[in-house]
């Protein structure tokens, strides 16, 4: 502590009780916690950079901060939130904070604006995503899966994102009139494409679940038969992928499937971001514990 290591004025004829002591001792303890401070923000700041060195982490970043201004503008405009600002409005007799609280709008929120500029911002990266999809499928067919089950399944979700990806570049571009509006007109219009991209997506979703079925029945083998450390530690790894992209799965189906019919399923538009949030929640946490 800084407060320890002050010099003793015991018997210092110039510093008459000492009175000098404390002012720097607290002038020290200030200038420790703001160095330790800035090391803290380096550390973050340097790890960041490790994420957003990739165009797959800029969108874990991007869905995080979307997610969490849509978690945290629905709050902020619930009906509890609202009335606890009330009653400290009454009691700091500051009423014209809840009227100001019960005049705000979505359509007005500085965090809802956010979330829609990080939205489209991962729109704009996966313009680019039809590439990796690309080799994707290539790697399956060059390097097929020992299971032919999970090979098949496989070649059926390339297809589905493909389809998927090309369905929503297509409707963004001609959103912001790159492609022609009238060429998508044919066919519905951009709203038509969008609602087909994310019914492809959705087809991904689907067979998902049948690829974690198959994985699960060969990690099944595979505990039964035994196995040395090594693999062991692979298969303990395995198996928690596999609890994580069940997680995800779970996560996206009923938004996916709510987005995937034109009037909805009634899923609450309140809870869209919050369970989003928990479909990355478990990938963003380990790509930032890599980074420590």
């Amino acid at each position: 502590m800084a407060y320890d290591k002050a010099p003793s004025t015991v018997g210092n004829p110039s510093s008459p009780a000492g009175g000098n002591s404390s002012p720097i001792s607290k002038d020290d303890a200030a200038q420790r916690r703001l160095l330790a401070a800035l090391r803290a923000a380096d550390i973050i700041n340097g790890r960041l950079n490790k994420i957003m060195s990739s165009a797959g982490g800029q969108e874990r970043v991007f869905a995080f901060v979307q997610y969490t201004s849509h978690i945290l503008h629905h709050i902020l405009a619930s009906a509890p939130w609202i009335t606890l600002q009330t009653r400290l409005g009454l009691l700091a007799r500051l009423r014209a904070i809840s009227k100001a609280t019960s005049q705000s709008t979505p359509q007005t929120s500085p965090l809802l604006a956010l979330s829609s500029l990080m939205s489209e911002a991962r729109y704009m990266l996966r313009l680019l995503g039809l590439f990796p999809l690309l080799a994707w499928g290539a790697d399956t067919l060059k390097s097929p899966p020992s299971d032919s089950i999970l090979h098949v399944l496989t070649i059926l979700q390339v297809i589905s994102n493909l389809i998927y990806q090309s369905l929503e570049n297509v409707a963004f571009l001609s959103r912001k009139g790159v492609i022609s509006k009238r060429f998508i007109n044919r066919w519905g219009g951009a709203g038509k494409w969008d609602l087909w991209s994310t019914r492809a997506w959705f087809g991904h979703i689907f067979l998902q679940y049948f690829v974690l079925w198959r994985k699960r029945e060969l990690m099944k083998k595979a505990e039964a038969k035994g196995a040395s450390k090594e693999k062991q530690a692979a298969l303990s790894a395995d198996v928690r992928a596999w609890k994580k992209s069940l997680v995800n799965n779970a996560c996206w189906t009923p938004l996916c499937l709510h987005w995937s019919v034109e009037k909805g399923i009634g899923f609450p538009g309140h809870l869209t971001g919050f369970v989003s949030f928990l479909a990355g929640a478990w990938g963003f946490y380990d790509i930032w514990t890599a980074t420590a």
